[in-house]
Formats: C-alpha cells, sequence, structure tokens
C-alpha cells in the first residue's frame, strides 16, 4: 500500500492518558467527519481501572478508525468528558473513586451529545436497564462479541451525525 492510501492523526488532549498517533485506511467504513470546517476522525473516551480491559477497547476502538483517549478513574476522566465533546464515551460500571453514573452526570450537564457506552464484567439484566434508564447509550459485557462494538460506534456516529444536521438546520 501506498502512504496516499492512509491517514494520519494524532490524539493529544491535555489531562489524557498519552496520546496517539494512528494511521488507518482512508477509505475506512468509519469516515472521518468535518467539524466546522475542519476535519476529524471520530473520538472515544475509554474509562477503566483495569489495564487490560482499558488497552483491549483502545485497540478495538484503533481497529474502527476511533481515536481513543484513556483515562484509568473518574478523577482523570471528568476534566476531559466536560472540556472535549467526545463522539461516544466507554465507561467500566465501577471505578475506584465512583461509578459511571456520576460520569453520565457530568456529560449531560455540558451539553455534550457524546453516547455513553457501560462496560461490565458482570453484564446482568437488572444493571443494564439501571445505565439505559440513567441515560447511557448501551451496556456492553466484558469480554466484548467480536463485531459488538464496531455496530454500537457505527450507530452512536449516525446518531450524532443526524443530530448534528438537525442543529445546523436551525
Amino acid at each position: 500500500m501506498t502512504g496516499s492510501s492512509f491517514a494520519l492523526s494524532t490524539v493529544d488532549l491535555p489531562g489524557a492518558q498519552g496520546s496517539f498517533s494512528l494511521r488507518r485506511p482512508a477509505s475506512s467504513a468509519l469516515k472521518r467527519r468535518r467539524y466546522g470546517g475542519g476535519v476529524s476522525l471520530p473520538s472515544g473516551l475509554v474509562v477503566s481501572s483495569e489495564d487490560s480491559i482499558r488497552f483491549a477497547l483502545a485497540e478495538a476502538l484503533l481497529l474502527c478508525g476511533v481515536a481513543p483517549v484513556l483515562a484509568s478513574n473518574l478523577e482523570q476522566a471528568a476534566p476531559l468528558v466536560t472540556a472535549y465533546d467526545f463522539d461516544f464515551v466507554l465507561c467500566q460500571d465501577s471505578l475506584p473513586d465512583g461509578k459511571y453514573p456520576e460520569l453520565l452526570l457530568l456529560k449531560q450537564a455540558s451539553h455534550h451529545y457524546s453516547a455513553m457506552i457501560v462496560v461490565s464484567s458482570t453484564g446482568n439484566w437488572p444493571e443494564y436497564f439501571e445505565a439505559i434508564d440513567l441515560g447511557a447509550e448501551d451496556y456492553l459485557a466484558y469480554p466484548l462479541i467480536p463485531g459488538e462494538l464496531p455496530r454500537i460506534i457505527r450507530a452512536s456516529l449516525a446518531q450524532r451525525s443526524s443530530i448534528a444536521s438537525f442543529a445546523s438546520a436551525d
């Protein structure tokens, strides 16, 4: 493959754990979108206290053509979710310094349209319904079923694009 068939993006946000330079096929199923004249990759905040889960989710996002930003607790994630308009937030259900509803409330108060996707290693029905009732867009049991995260990402990005189109029509 030639270098021209790849798009290069770098994500470096203050307060985030690291930055990512990623190459992905320019013809990826998840197209780059325009924000106010600029071009940007979809972005997702991954919040998990477990390294294995956090890095597995980041790797899955990279494979989907999404730029991940990582946080390992609510203290790191809170300023990010209020300051940046991520396309979606993947958050572990329980963290050492709190639970996902706290982050969900911060996200809702910031008036960002990012989807909250709760990730749980227990994956039981009462927790699923609680997350949806609190405003989460989806609830995933970890380990993930192959294909489940890309499906949810595509649906979330399509919904976000529809909201942005509707808002710009006003």
